[in-house]
């Protein structure tokens, strides 16, 4: 086990939005902290739960004690990385850490511990690569060019020369895996690969993670895949295609919104020849609608999800809203037109940008 200098942990209260010098920042709290609540958006994504996963199980193995705090469950086809976990749910974060770790969040109202947050003695983490990110820890470790939070939490722990075995990589490949879309994302840098490469030499076996994430799709999700595949309507020429699931779209599946994220519909549009953006506007049981954005060819759809009170990426993008379907739908479509008009976006043809 690596041995770490203790030291007092206010002497690494700053705000340092710069990425060498965050990351720096980062190293020096942990190595100076004793208990850490490492916590994630959400509707956890594989991103979130793996980068939950990862650092906990470096931590861990570098002598720290952790506790993981989600305040939704993770999905089904990610949950066995937190499967002996016992979560901490927001309201119930005791005063006693050192560290809190918020990862892959734009905002502490992301992860539903913004009330423990400003209740807590802890040093505040933020560790993020959405470049909607308002810097809200006292500590911010922020790379917007980087794949995925894994990516980060790779670099971190090379950095730091903190625990990286096969039981630690296997969250952080899953998280790397598909945020990057499988290394399909445009303007990947070669970081990314980097990231790979070191977790793949640990010794990791990937085997159970692909089967998990190409085979492990439930009946739900896929008849809620058809059905978002059989709403899809074309606009402005064939550059923009969106679908519309409510919520009896939903009950007629068989599913629940949380089978929509699953079951891959949000990328399918953007592999239609000729389009440029999508729209799936998913209506909740109770109501609300959340709405997914995703791009190809250099298109901002995260102005469109900022505008609309979300954040993201800037090829992939969300937000929600409790309004009318309707009412959600009519606004983010406007959005959409009214950018496509006014920008100039590259051809795109099979799939691929071509300026």
């Amino acid at each position: 086990m690596v041995s770490y200098a203790t030291q007092p942990i206010e002497s690494f209260l700053t705000d340092l939005d710069n990425t060498e010098s965050g990351l720096s920042a980062v190293v020096s709290a942990i190595r100076a902290g004793s208990r850490f609540l490492v916590v994630s958006h959400l509707r956890p994504d594989g991103d979130a739960v793996g980068c939950l996963a990862g650092l906990a199980r470096s931590l861990r193995k570098a002598g720290k004690w952790v506790d993981i705090g989600l305040a939704d469950q993770p999905p089904e086809r990610f949950a066995f990385l937190l499967e002996e976990e016992v979560l901490v749910k927001p309201g119930r974060v005791n005063s006693d850490y050192d560290v809190i770790i918020c990862l892959d969040a734009g905002d502490a109202s992301r992860t539903g511990f913004e009330q423990d947050f400003d209740s807590t003695r802890a040093v505040l983490i933020d560790i993020d690569h959405h470049a909607s990110n308002t810097c809200f820890g006292e500590i911010n470790f922020l790379d917007f060019g980087a794949s995925s939070t894994c990516e980060m939490i790779t670099s971190l722990i090379q950095t730091a020369d903190f625990p990286l075995d096969s039981d630690v990589a296997e969250g952080l490949y899953l998280g790397l895996a598909t945020d990057s879309r499988f290394f399909q994302n445009e303007n990947l840098r070669a970081s990314a690969h980097l990231s790979a490469a070191a977790l793949l030499g640990t010794g990791l076996d990937t085997a159970p993670i692909l089967s998990i994430l190409n085979g492990g799709r439930t009946l739900q999700e896929m008849k809620t895949l058809g059905k978002g595949l059989e709403k899809v309507e074309m606009d402005c020429d064939g550059r923009f295609a969106f679908s519309v699931l409510t919520h009896n779209d939903l009950a007629a599946c068989g599913a629940v919104r949380e089978n929509v994220w699953a079951s891959g519909l949000f990328n399918q549009l953007t592999t239609i020849k000729g389009v440029i953006v999508s729209l799936v506007a998913v209506e909740d049981i109770d109501g609300k609608i959340f709405c997914e954005f995703r791009s190809r060819g250099g298109f901002d759809v995260k102005s469109i999800a900022v505008a609309m009170g979300g954040g993201g990426h800037l090829a992939a993008s969300g937000c929600s809203r409790s309004a009318p379907l309707d009412d959600v739908v009519m606004e983010a479509c406007r959005l959409i037109r009214e950018k496509l008009l006014k920008e100039s976006v590259p051809k795109v043809a099979h799939g691929i940008g071509v300026r």
